[in-house]
């Protein structure tokens, strides 16, 4: 009777650690994390926005946050999936006088290449911005759990822990505001890919592989995310050399000096491929110092919104946080480096550092941890200040600025919006403080330990609620918007958009007949650095089959298009005409008189347009 007893008591353990197993799989823990992501998504931003054939609420983007980046975005697909095939790939017509990449109009260029291959395929309606999101939001839960799981092999633990990522602030403030910027998915693989290094090379994996695809991809979306992912990498090889012997690293070396070359070299092949280095546009731009982070913004709750209207720039704060007042920063525009950690990883960091110095009062970190503490710790101070941009801040204090020679803030312009650059650190913060977290209670009662934990995550949830419902409230209206809209044609949708600020009758008649529309300099970083008046002609322009000769684009091409249009209206004192260019004057000052261009002039909803008399 004993043994039978004591035989059923082992199988039940057996079946125990069998069920444990396989929820403790990386595949299976993988897939949790992607679920709750997407639930997460969601629940903020409800399933419309998902719907492909759901294109009302991209047409005015504004209607949301008050902003019309999600609308250029949009218009782009649109612009190049109309556009015929060109060598880059990457390139389009209709938003320049000469072709442009897809990349400058943040258009995900992934999807925007992959759904002009479907095109025929697809419907007349199409958008993949929900899609994209929601993918974001899927893969964010998916990495972020696989990470956790790198720290305990409990899918509980995993479960809560992917929590912190899929709420993220930081991701959630891009989200259909600069949509291609919310893959932080990339951020957190590039570390699921150091962390499960040396696994990935046990099964045989080609790990050298995985960080070229990642890379690729990463320029693909957005090319902000590229120097943040070779950053991780070059972090992930600087630990594998220090954790190496003396006799092990030249060999080391001389394998990184032929893989990372190798791997640049396929990433410079994809963003050729992209339309990168094609045309006109100007690598660097402007605003280094001021698009930065700010050294108070893992604690400053405050999410900064500039709303550009005919050159004015208002500024509006949204406090993310239940329980942290907003903290006052140099300018608005450090928006850019937004960071808020929420309560709940702020007492998670303070765990993590108890639980450090207590590690090293103990006897030391050993061999292999100070590889990677040296490893982290020079890759977080090296991300956190090319954030900081040349002039770094604190609160409303300058700290320094470095005045670079003309080649190195050339250069760094390249990625003006410096603050982004602080992504890695935060989610090496957050993956600090899990990790804390895990190893601070793993001899804690199971009671005590899941307490704390589902604690953590409530409290987390509760301080970020205010963001979470300001997103929720903006986006509620794509319901409303597709209702009113399913039974409306591509071009009466695209009316629809533009005609609230187009409304006179005589933007119709003007319209026909006509091929391009020509903007009178100057333009200024694209139309008077203006998305709302950008957006309305790109959706004039679509609805009437014409091009424009510049639009609002990541990069200013405005000074290349003036120098074309002052050469433009040469051509015509010599007595050239072009009856199929409609023309657009912004300032009524700076209008040529109608007998040296011979044009007639209009005046409607506050342009002035010009047409051959």
């Amino acid at each position: 009777m004993l043994k039978v007893r004591c035989a059923g008591r082992c199988e039940n353990k057996d079946r125990k650690m069998k069920i444990r197993e396989k929820w403790s799989n990386p595949y299976v823990v993988f897939g949790l994390g992607c679920l709750l992501g997407s639930l997460v998504f969601v629940w903020i931003y409800g399933i419309d926005v998902i719907k492909v054939t759901n294109i009302a609420w991209l047409l005015d983007s504004s209607q949301t946050e008050g902003l019309w980046d999600l609308t250029q975005h949009y218009l782009g697909w649109e612009f190049y999936r109309q556009s015929a095939w060109h060598f880059p790939l990457g390139l389009m017509d209709g938003i320049y006088s000469e072709p442009v990449s897809i990349v400058y109009t943040d258009s995900i260029p992934l999807f925007a290449f992959v759904c002009k291959l479907l095109s025929p395929l697809l419907p007349a309606k199409f958008q993949y911005f929900g899609l994209f999101e929601l993918t974001c939001y899927a893969l964010m839960g998916g990495f972020g759990a696989l990470l956790m799981r790198a720290f305990s092999k409990k899918s509980s633990f995993c479960f809560l822990g992917a929590f912190f990522f899929v709420i993220s602030p930081v991701m959630q403030k891009r989200a259909f505001y600069h949509t291609a910027l919310s893959a932080h998915f990339l951020i957190v693989a590039a570390f699921c890919l150091w962390i499960f290094r040396d696994a990935l090379r046990k099964k045989g994996k080609h790990y050298t592989l995985h960080w070229t695809i990642l890379l690729c991809l990463s320029a693909m979306i957005n090319a902000y995310f590229t120097p943040m992912i070779l950053g991780i990498w070059l972090c992930s090889m600087l630990q594998e050399f220090l954790a190496e012997s003396k006799d092990m690293r030249i060999a080391l070396l001389r394998k990184i000096l032929v893989q990372v070359p190798v791997a640049l070299g396929f990433l410079l092949l994809v963003c050729y491929l992209m339309g990168y280095f094609y045309g006109d546009v100007s690598a660097a731009t402007t605003g280094l110092e001021n698009l930065s982070f700010n050294l108070l913004q893992f604690v400053n709750p405050g999410n900064d919104l500039c709303v550009i209207h005919h050159r004015n720039y208002l500024f509006s704060t949204q406090n993310y946080s239940a329980l942290l007042p907003t903290l006052p920063t140099i300018s608005g525009w450090q928006e850019e480096g937004f960071a808020y950690l929420g309560v709940g990883v702020i007492f998670l960091l303070v765990l993590c550092i108890v639980y450090g110095i207590m590690q090293m009062l103990r006897g030391g970190i050993g061999k292999i941890r100070a590889s990677w503490g040296i490893s982290i710790f020079l890759g977080m101070v090296i991300f956190t200040f090319l954030a900081l941009s040349p002039t770094a801040t604190c609160g409303i204090k300058t700290l320094y600025h470095i005045a670079y020679p003309d080649i190195i803030y050339q250069a760094l312009s390249v990625f003006r919006s410096t603050g982004r650059l602080i992504w890695p650190v935060y989610y090496g913060l957050l993956a600090l403080g899990l990790y804390g977290m895990v190893h601070l209670t793993k001899n804690w009662k199971k009671t005590y330990v899941y307490g704390l934990w589902i604690g953590l995550v409530f409290l987390q949830m509760y301080d970020l609620m205010p963001g979470m419902l300001y997103k929720q409230e903006a986006y509620a209206y794509t319901s409303a918007g597709i209702e009113k809209n399913t039974k409306k044609t591509k071009t009466e949708l695209m009316t629809a958009g533009y005609q609230k600020y187009l409304s006179e009758p005589v933007w119709d008649s003007l319209g026909e007949g006509k091929e391009e529309i020509v903007f009178y300099p100057p333009t200024q970083f694209g139309i008077e650095c203006d998305p709302q008046t950008s957006c309305v002609f790109e959706e004039y322009a679509l609805a009437n089959d014409m091009s424009l000769n510049v639009t609002y684009m990541s990069r200013d091409m405005s000074e290349q298009a003036d120098k074309k249009t002052y050469q433009h209206f040469e051509e015509r004192k010599k007595g050239n005409r072009f009856e199929d260019i409609l023309y657009i004057f912004f300032d009524i000052s700076e209008l040529p008189s109608a007998e040296e261009t011979e044009l007639q002039y209009f005046e409607a909803d506050g342009y002035v347009i010009g047409v051959e008399k």
